[in-house]
């Protein structure tokens, strides 16, 4: 049975895991609700999977892995060109429930949504173009490799840009021939599920596709442990993601990972402040600064700091923050009440390091039930502060001055993180020099972040290995095969006087 929303009384009902083409309850028939972020109420009860329903997906996924490596990479390709289809149908729909499940506005939500083809269609076009090469060896021989896929896939998906970042694995890994269990977050597994009917609808095979719903501590932790799983995407935290590596070491599982960030906004000297002012909105109050890139270290030169401040002041006086279904919302709720204690919580942290220069309380006219924050930010902070060192995960800046490039690279490298960068300013030379010598995966000069199927996206240090998207993400999901053939027959080819036997 598919699952149904109501979008007037905004909630769902028949949410089913999917499990070798069937819909299905969890296997010890428990649920637990998922929440309107907007209003704190349940949207609908989703079936609670833990290492049996895991198993059961993991054996269909394998089941179907060599037949689905084997199907000729064309027609993996029209599949997937299929369901881009099949989303484009269903888009209001899908960007309904991830509005309603995740707390993006839902103008955000349809262009999210809208976007996902993109994805759909830039891996298909890859599915017959990659593969191995051939190498010059000495002698009348030739030497080629191959590129394979792992088999079983597992892709552990975060709430905040839950679809997307489901089709940024999946989209690869089955194009290369790979089989896929997606375990979506607890908090916004239904846009998942939905997505799930469209892969049934496009014609995938039963089982090339599964998803089992689930607490991360019960149905992940089973599927980043098991042991016919090849290979383990995971877009979070990096102390999930470090519990995840040690979890797939223990099977040598081949492990992608986009963890937390501490991404520094640059603003210099020649910048234009207004411009430089909306990136810096964007960068940090993107879905409530609930984003692995958010600019959340705001590097501001000495020259221009007082004049962006009152700038970035006026700016915030103009952000609409409210429900993620009303007219004219900028900015929603966080994702859910423990989100909302852990921001809340770092605010008043910071209210004791630093000095609290807007914000800091919770959005008037919001539904009290609503996990809302307001725009905050923090100036006079120490490099030390927390504030200013750990992921916040929510709508809340530190403002940082700075005057010689130097200065500026040592203190944007003194993170553990190295996900994502921002820098805004004229002078190209000094641009280039400053990207070229920050510790971080990606650098967006005078722009903020346009993530895409075709550009590398990844980070450095603790912010995680591997690439998602681009051709670098074609590692992700295969492994080489080297092949040799002796040309000559076989005494004339190899001297065996030295051998040992």
């Amino acid at each position: 049975m598919s699952l149904t929303l109501d979008s007037s009384a905004r909630t769902a009902e028949h949410a089913q895991m999917f499990i070798g083409g069937s819909w299905t309850a969890a296997g010890a028939g428990q649920t637990f609700p998922t929440v309107d972020p907007n209003t704190g109420r349940t949207i609908a009860q989703v079936p609670r999977g833990d290492s049996s329903d895991v198993d059961k997906a993991v054996a269909a996924a394998k089941e179907k892995a060599v037949e689905w490596q084997f199907t000729d990479a064309i027609v993996r390709a029209g599949l997937l060109r299929e369901l881009a289809a099949k989303v484009t149908e269903n888009a209001d729909e899908l960007a309904r429930l991830e509005a309603l499940d995740s707390g993006h506005y839902l103008a955000k939500a349809q262009e999210l949504v809208g976007a996902i083809p993109l994805w759909l269609d830039y891996f298909a076009s890859l599915a017959d173009k990659v593969g191995g090469r051939t190498i010059e060896v000495p002698g009348n021989k030739l030497s080629f490799t191959l590129l394979e896929p792992l088999g079983v896939t597992a892709h552990i998906i975060p709430w905040n840009y839950p679809l997307l970042i489901l089709v940024r694995s999946c989209a690869p890994a089955l194009a290369l021939g790979n089989t896929c269990v997606v375990k979506p977050a607890e908090d916004t597994s239904l846009s998942a599920l939905k997505f799930a009917e469209l892969v049934k609808e496009a014609g995938f095979p039963d089982g090339v596709f599964n998803v089992v719903t689930g607490y991360g501590a019960e149905a992940g932790a089973a599927l980043a442990a098991h042991p016919d799983v090849a290979g383990i995407t995971f877009t979070g935290s990096t102390e999930t993601g470090k519990q995840i590596a040690k979890l797939a070491a223990d099977h040598v599982a081949q492990v992608t990972l986009e963890l937390g960030g501490k991404s520094p906004t640059v603003v210099f000297p020649d910048a234009d402040l207004d411009e430089a002012v909306e990136v810096a909105v964007q960068g940090f109050l993107s879905h409530a600064g609930q984003v692995c890139v958010a600019g959340t270290k705001l590097f501001v030169h000495a020259d221009v700091k007082d004049a962006f401040l009152a700038k970035l002041t006026a700016r915030l006086d103009e952000t609409r923050v409210g429900d993620g279904f009303a007219d004219g919302t900028q900015m929603g709720p966080l994702i859910s009440q423990k989100q909302y204690d852990k921001v809340t919580e770092y605010i008043e942290i910071g209210k004791g390091e630093a000095t609290l220069f807007y914000g800091g309380d919770r959005p008037a006219g919001t539904d009290e039930g609503g996990f809302f924050v307001g725009p905050t930010v923090f100036t006079d902070v120490a490099p030390s502060a927390r504030i200013a060192t750990e992921e916040i995960f929510g709508p809340v800046a530190s403002v940082h001055g700075w005057t010689t490039e130097d200065e500026l690279v040592e203190a944007v490298n003194d993170s553990i993180y190295g996900l994502f960068a921002v820098l805004l300013g004229k002078d190209i030379t000094a641009l280039l020099s400053t990207a070229r010598r920050i510790q971080v995966g990606g650098v967006m000069i005078n722009d903020w972040f346009g993530e895409l199927p075709m550009t590398p996206h990844g980070g450095h240090k603790q912010s995680g290995t591997g690439r998602d998207e681009g051709l670098e993400s074609v590692h992700n999901y295969t492994q080489v095969k080297h092949i040799a053939i002796n040309l000559d027959p076989l005494r004339a080819a190899t001297d065996w006087a030295g051998a040992p036997l």
